[in-house]
């Protein structure tokens, strides 16, 4: 099996020598390879293709009506980390004819173990260090072949069929529709996004961690998503953030998971340890822009369609903890500031879905909770604005999914 290959560069002459040296590889053949000429061209190939290696010159243009430009190359890999809706290439080779150029992105070629070299016609050194890549990735892919690939673009989970899943479930240009799995007794819904990717949702039959990352594991397995996400609502820390603010967990953990022992004094105490989970870092990056962007959470705030606070919608991205119990007690809320003092909300069941996608066979699927404030965990706790919380939270889903996938 051989390796499906990019390679975007607007040079004709070197892209004769690059197809030639690819050719002297047995098991490849220059036919095969995809050829972009530009970054436009080369976005839209990794929109629809996927590809174990792509090469490409550091100097590109945007159009051909356009000069290249010293850091083009380096801007379409930033672009493909960032939007979802490109394929990223498993290995990269940059190849330049300029020294300053190599210098300038050498640091971004190592942080992804990538390779970047110097071109010059005539050489036999760059074309050695090609010609050896591609024997590395012929071998790797021999060993790849048997492994699951993902089935669906997203999961979600839902703790609550009301307000929680109904609210996802109002999403009507997603034409939802019942699924049905023999001996299975969850109720699943299966969507659909744009260019007919699916979607998938559930809610637990009953709230708290076990519920959840039973749940999770069971759509995992079945549905083998490229994404895991839930959402609903939760409690925030009280002047940190405000009813109906969305937060985007980063990182979660469970708040319970720690030891009783008893101190000096023989008072029974309580050691946390918790195990953090973090927000993938490409995802993180999509919802610091959505963070930013008043317009689109000013419309979702104007074109809520039931009870709503006072305050503005507004995203925060931090440490969120999970329990095992409902907290309406401001002192559990004190012990919860002590295991992270930047902490801003808490629920009973994300840290379950968390666990069960990082601990799930490959491939696994980045993990998102996007949870809204519908109280503070004390004893003015009610279910006033858990419909607006719902609300907020399946709007902003919208918005990434429907920016990002």
């Amino acid at each position: 099996m051989s390796a499906k290959i990019i390679l975007v560069d607007d040079n004709q002459e070197k892209v004769k020598n690059i197809l030639r040296s690819i050719d002297g590889v047995p098991g490849y053949s220059s036919r095969d390879i995809d050829v972009a000429r530009t970054i436009n061209e080369a976005r839209e190939l990794l929109e629809h293709n996927d590809y174990e290696l792509m090469i490409l010159d550091l100097s590109l243009p945007e159009r051909l009506d356009c000069d290249p430009h010293a850091s083009g190359g380096v801007d379409l890999l930033m672009e493909i980390e960032e939007r979802a809706i490109y394929s990223s290439p498993r290995e990269v080779i940059g190849l330049t004819a300029f020294t300053a150029i190599k210098s300038d992105h050498q640091s971004f070629f190592d942080k992804r173990l990538w390779s970047v070299m110097m071109y010059e016609e005539g050489s036999e050194k760059w074309v050695g260090q090609l010609q050896q890549k591609l024997k590395q990735i012929k071998t790797s892919l021999s060993v790849r072949n048997t492994t699951k690939n993902y089935d669906s673009e997203i999961c979600v989970i839902a703790a609550l069929s009301k307000p929680e899943l109904s609210a996802l479930l109002n999403v009507k240009s997603w034409n939802w529709s019942d699924y049905e799995i023999a001996n299975d007794p969850t109720n699943y819904y299966k969507g659909s996004l744009k260019d007919g990717k699916d979607i998938y949702a559930a809610a637990s039959p009953r709230m708290g961690l076990p519920a959840a990352a039973v749940l999770a594991h069971k759509m995992i397995n079945r549905f083998r998503p490229k994404y895991l996400v839930m959402i609903g609502i939760a409690a925030g820390i009280e002047n940190k953030i405000n009813i109906g603010d969305v937060i985007v967990a980063d990182p979660g953990w469970d708040y319970g998971s720690g030891k009783i022992t008893i101190d000096d004094d023989g008072v029974s105490v309580f050691e946390p340890s918790p195990h953090q989970i973090a927000l993938d870092p490409i995802v993180k990056k999509q919802f610091e822009r959505i963070e930013k962007d008043h317009i689109a959470l000013s419309t979702v705030y104007a074109e809520c369609p039931t009870h709503k606070p006072d305050t503005h919608l507004k995203v925060h991205i931090g440490p969120f903890a999970s329990g095992a119990s409902v907290i309406a007690d401001p002192a559990v809320t004190i012990k919860l500031k002590e295991q992270h003092r930047k902490i801003i909300g808490f629920d009973m069941e994300s840290y379950g879905v968390m666990t069960a996608a990082n601990d799930c066979d490959e491939p696994k699927p980045k993990v998102i909770i996007i949870k809204s404030v519908c109280d503070f965990g004390n004893s003015h706790k009610d279910d006033l604005f858990q419909p607006y919380a719902s609300y907020t939270s399946v709007a902003l889903f919208k918005i990434w999914a429907e920016t990002y996938l």
